[in-house]
């Protein structure tokens, strides 16, 4: 092989463009969707029809370009490898960044910088890039599909299939509801609101027949008294309260369980059996220190929305006290009702959805106020008219992998 001497490299922005054009354009395109980000904001979103219309403009405006121009430097150089590493760089390197910063999509409350890197798929930088990426892969295949020959058929399902992914989840995302809705147990909604807050009446009903929250056992733990800092560092710095636990050692002091109420109210001092809501967990303890024999005894409770919780103090530095009870398990039985008479009773969970009417219905929160008491269940209903485009490019992808390892086999 015979390597290209330095009379052989043409100069910059000569063409073919190779590498540091393919780079050099992708980050200048990425500069002045910084410049437009800044000066205008963000990318608004479009919906149906017009991102169908768009998309098939593009797809077939692609096509265009190709039949017509395939020849031309510019094209074998929108279509080549080199710009097809460097798109893919920048593109990665703005996931990445998308990926490390918070962003205002899934949280509303985070505020947006000049740049749009908080709001990364609604900025011009992204879009620009994704533009140029989406260019050079749609001209790369419609470079194989005209002319058709049957042996490119792997390599045409694996690059529309990425182009179809790609673009349907972009353009699509215009179209995507995420609403929220509270329930109240006994009650039946209609009305769902989004992120700003606004009404959204919607085809399906949701009836809340009851909330229930499975909790774990509450731990006892040491706080600074001056800052109230809870001491998270060295061997039972948390211990969780079972029926079973005794006695344990944390630094020079060790704990006894001398009682211990899961449901419990005070009175006078001393906490009793309370079987009502707002009950709150309780112990009677007793803290021994081991090398000055300082006994410290008395109540401790984590406390409700309906009593205040209360702790011990050990010594001048620590106090010691129950935390709150987590949360292990949320849900919700819930009836859904549609305008097409369809009623179904379910259960619904954290990550477990159910599908009605073309909505995904997602357990979300409830009122952390009154813990399991709460008679609040917050749900997220999802619908994305464009999963099922997103599908179809995943199902091509799939197709196009196939058909090439089928291929390479029998060639081998």
């Amino acid at each position: 092989m015979t390597r290209p001497t330095h009379e052989q490299r043409t100069p910059l922005w000569q063409f073919p463009w190779g590498y540091a054009e393919s780079f050099i354009f992708g980050i200048g395109l990425f500069l002045t969707g910084c410049i437009l980000q800044y000066t205008i904001g963000s990318v608004k979103a479009v919906h149906y029809p017009l991102n169908m219309y768009f998309m098939l403009t593009f797809w077939f405006g692609l096509g265009f370009v190709h039949y017509f121009a395939k020849k031309t430097s510019i094209v074998k150089w929108l279509r080549s490898v080199p710009l097809a590493v460097a798109s893919s760089v920048l593109v990665l390197v703005l996931v990445v960044v998308m990926g490390t910063i918070p962003q205002a999509s899934y949280d509303p409350t985070i505020a947006l910088d000049p740049l749009g890197f908080s709001n990364m798929t609604e900025s011009w930088p992204f879009a620009f890039v994704m533009f140029l990426m989406l260019t050079n892969l749609g001209l790369a295949t419609w470079n194989r599909i005209l002319p058709f020959k049957v042996k490119n058929l792997g390599f045409i399902f694996n690059h529309l299939g990425l182009w179809v992914t790609v673009v349907a989840a972009g353009l699509g995302s215009g179209d995507l509801q995420r609403l929220s809705m509270d329930l109240y147990e006994g009650k039946t909604e209609w009305k769902a609101y989004d992120k700003d807050l606004n009404d959204v009446e919607l085809p399906l009903a949701i009836k809340l027949n009851k909330f229930s929250i499975t909790e774990f056992p509450p731990k006892i733990a040491f706080a600074n008294r001056e800052t109230g800092k809870v001491m998270s560092k060295g061997e039972n710095a948390f211990v969780m309260i079972d029926p079973d636990l005794k006695a344990y050692l944390y630094k020079d002091w060790k704990v006894e369980i001398v009682k211990y109420l899961y449901e419990s109210a005070p009175v006078n001092g001393i906490y009793q059996q309370f079987n009502d809501d707002g009950a709150a967990p309780a112990a009677l303890i007793k803290l021994t220190n081991q090398k000055t024999g300082k006994i410290v005894e008395g109540w401790i409770c984590a406390g409700s929305f309906r009593f205040d919780g209360a702790t011990l103090q050990v010594d001048d530095e620590y106090e010691i006290g129950i935390l709150p009870p987590e949360a292990k398990k949320f849900s919700s039985n819930v009836t859904l009702y549609t305008k097409d008479g369809e009623q179904k009773t379910t259960d619904l969970e954290v990550n477990y959805p159910i599908e009605v009417g073309g909505w995904k219905v997602y357990q979300l929160s409830y009122d952390e106020r009154f813990g399991r008491w709460s008679k609040l269940s917050v749900v997220e209903l999802v619908r994305d008219p464009w999963l099922p485009v997103v599908y179809i490019g995943i199902f091509m992808m799939m197709i196009g992998a196939a058909y090439i390892i089928w291929t390479g086999q029998k060639q081998a």
